[in-house]
C-alpha cells in the first residue's frame, strides 16, 4: 500500500507513482478505489468488445482505452472504466511516452455497488468541472445505462436506457450497443 504523501500531490506526481493497489487522486491525496466485482468487470469486458469495432470503422485516429488515470482538475484525477478521445482529442495521448495530457471525449462510469455516490454524483460533478464533454453511467446491477453530455457546467440526460434496450449516441452516429449482453442477469 503507497504511503500518504505529505504535500498536496499533482496529477503529474500521481501519474508517476507505481505502487500497488488502485487509487485516484483526490484533492492532492490518495483515495483508494474499491475492487471492481465479477459483474463490473464482465461490463467493462463487454463494452471494449462492442465498442472496438465500431471505433475502429467509424472513429480511425480516436483512442479509447480501459483503467486509464486521467487528469481532471488541479490536484484531481480518477480513473474511469473507460475513456474515448476523439480523433482530434486524440493529441492528449502520448503513446511514447505512455501519458495523458487531458482529458478525454466520453468517459464511461461502472458503478459498483459498494461506492454508488462516487461513480454517479461526485464523479458527475468532478468530470463536469473538467469539461469532458460526454458521460455515460452503466449499472450492471439494475440494467440501465444513462448517457449525459455537458451543457454549461453540468451535465443534461441525453438517454435513459435499459437492459433491452440499444444505446444510441450523437457523439457515435450509427452505433448500435446492445446492452443485454453488457448487464448479465
Amino acid at each position: 500500500m503507497l504511503q500518504a504523501p505529505e504535500k498536496p500531490l499533482t496529477f503529474e506526481e500521481f501519474a508517476a507513482l507505481k505502487g500497488e493497489g488502485r487509487y485516484e487522486l483526490v484533492n492532492g491525496q490518495l483515495e483508494e478505489l474499491v475492487p471492481p466485482k465479477p459483474r463490473h468487470g464482465w461490463t467493462a469486458l463487454q463494452l471494449s468488445v462492442q465498442m472496438g469495432p465500431y471505433l475502429k470503422e467509424h472513429q480511425p485516429g480516436s483512442y479509447a482505452g480501459v483503467e486509464l488515470d486521467i487528469p481532471t482538475l488541479p490536484f484531481f484525477g480518477c480513473r474511469p472504466d473507460f475513456a474515448y478521445y476523439s480523433p482530434t482529442d486524440a493529441a492528449r495521448i502520448s503513446l511514447s511516452e505512455d501519458r495523458v495530457l487531458g482529458v478525454p471525449t466520453l468517459v464511461v462510469e461502472i458503478v459498483s455497488e459498494d461506492d454508488e455516490a462516487r461513480d454517479t454524483i461526485t464523479k458527475r460533478e468532478e468530470y463536469a468541472r473538467a469539461g469532458i464533454q460526454h458521460y455515460w453511467i452503466l449499472d450492471p446491477r439494475r440494467g440501465t445505462a444513462l448517457t449525459l453530455v455537458l451543457s454549461g457546467d453540468s451535465y443534461q440526460l441525453a438517454g435513459k436506457f435499459t437492459r433491452d434496450d440499444v444505446l444510441t449516441s450523437s457523439l457515435f452516429p450509427g452505433l448500435r450497443l446492445s446492452l443485454r449482453p453488457l448487464f448479465p442477469e
